[in-house]
């Protein structure tokens, strides 16, 4: 068998351990992030599907528990794993989420090919990672729950692999009930949900096309044009490539659905900003068909993938723009009876489909995205609505965002948990916060506000 990269895979070596120990190299050294799935990657493509299932499980698990296996594996090492060849490091780390958490997995099939894998390019390090996991497998488990026992930031981080700072933080914001849960929530597999486009189809013929290709399909209630799914990878099917769907969260589907309700009915101008890759914009163009809508990035190069996105969806009347949503645009002045900000955020409600991101943030990244998202929402009419949706939970990047705003008395709050019942926010019922896993896989802040001084139409 041939590895990635051109080189032979060493012999006897399971095929799906073989290409994720080659994508935890890939990750490792910034050649690629991990989101939703690793059945993207490379390193997969060659694999059957059983074997690819298998890998991208090696690789998601890995890298998601990666907090509980690096504190289990030094207490049998004397030095800091952090310190470890990063080669034999990957090998550890594979073996051991094997080991730990993987109850189908032989150990001696974990122990005996991160052996091989590490004594190929670290020959003398093979008895050390021998020894090492041979510890993981008899104490492993006994050890990940004494250091993960006990009510500490340090306990929740080994027990549910999540730096301190993070936990600390959700604490704080949600209590420690609730962030137990987002946090739990976030160390399983995503489900997978999509968003059937009326633009091309009808939810009847797009269910009966995906069935044919292999999936399978239900409804989400609340959601008219949510499918979850289950089955192959979305992006290479036809009912993909035709724009019948998109990838696209129940968070994200009830921002959209909010937005577009803040919209009255005929024409209108709405403005989405931070638009790409273009899901909600996809959204809004369905639900909106006599909306002016205008869309912008600040990357350009995500601005022609949003453009090639709307193409796809049958969306291609929006304008597309690249600009700094940041930066003072008196043309947009009070110019749009709608404005939809998704604003660039830490992330920490997409903890489960984006595997990498907890140990790729920083303490300081949800300061520094709090600040971005304080500009005035000039772009809105008197009268127009204000969106505010983000994919996090924190308060700093939520209700200390929109409260500023609220204080100059120039906006008003509609009422949005009396539109989506159970998901209204626990300090703030006006305003929605989606927690995982009541409300899916993805946690979400969404606030609509109307601006004062118009005549307040009648939406939809």
């Amino acid at each position: 068998m041939s590895s990635p990269e051109g080189r032979e895979a060493p012999s006897g070596v399971s095929p799906a351990r073989a290409a994720a120990f080659a994508a935890l190299r890939r990750l490792r050294t910034g050649g690629s992030r991990l989101d939703d799935s690793a059945a993207g990657l490379p390193e997969l493509a060659a694999l059957s599907p059983a074997d690819r299932r298998l890998a991208n499980e090696l690789v998601t698990g890995t890298v998601r528990r990666r907090g509980s296996i690096d504190a289990v594996v030094g207490a049998y090492t004397r030095a800091p794993l952090a310190s470890t060849d990063p080669e034999v490091r990957d090998a550890l780390r594979l073996a051991a989420f094997q080991l730990l958490f993987l109850d189908r997995v032989p150990a001696y099939a974990a122990v005996d090919d991160a052996v091989t894998l590490t004594a190929r390019t670290r020959k003398k390090a093979a008895g050390f990672v021998n020894a090492v996991l041979r510890r993981v497998a008899t104490e492993g488990r006994a050890t990940l729950e004494e250091l993960g026992s006990g009510d500490s930031a340090r306990a929740w981080s080994v027990a549910l692999s999540y730096p301190v700072w993070m936990i600390d933080l959700l604490r704080h914001d949600l209590g420690d009930q609730v962030a137990r849960r987002v946090l739990e929530a976030g160390d399983v597999a995503p489900e997978r949900c999509l968003r059937v486009n009326r633009l091309r189809g009808e939810m009847a013929t797009v269910v009966a096309g995906l069935t044919e290709e292999g999936f399978t399909v239900r409804g989400v209630d609340g959601l008219p044009d949510a499918l979850l799914y289950d089955g192959p990878p979305l992006q290479p099917s036809a009912a993909f490539r035709r724009g019948l769907v998109s990838a696209q969260s129940r968070g994200s589907q009830i921002a959209g659905l909010v937005a577009a309700g803040g919209v009255a009915a005929g024409p209108a101008t709405v403005l989405d900003l931070c638009a790409a890759p273009g899901a909600k914009t996809g959204q809004l163009a369905a639900l909106l068909p006599d909306a002016a809508l205008l869309a912008c990035d600040v990357d350009e190069q995500r601005a022609e993938g949003l453009r090639a996105n709307l193409v796809r969806l049958g969306a291609a009347a929006v304008d597309v723009v690249c600009a700094d949503a940041l930066d003072p645009h008196p043309e947009w002045d009070a110019a749009f009876d709608a404005v939809l900000l998704d604003a660039p955020c830490s992330g920490l409600g997409t903890l489960a489909s984006r595997p990498d991101l907890r140990w790729r943030r920083r303490p300081d990244d949800v300061r520094r995205l709090a600040r971005l998202q304080r500009r005035p929402a000039a772009a809105v009419k008197p009268g127009g609505t204000l969106t505010y949706a983000v994919c996090t939970l924190t308060r700093a990047e939520t209700l200390d965002v929109v409260e500023p705003l609220l204080a100059t008395g120039g906006w008003e709050v509609e009422d949005l948990g009396a539109i989506w019942p159970g998901f209204g926010h626990p300090q703030a019922g006006g305003f929605l916060l989606l927690l995982p896993p009541h409300a899916g896989s993805s946690g979400f802040f969404i606030a609509r506000l109307r601006r004062r001084g118009g005549a307040g139409p009648t939406t939809r």
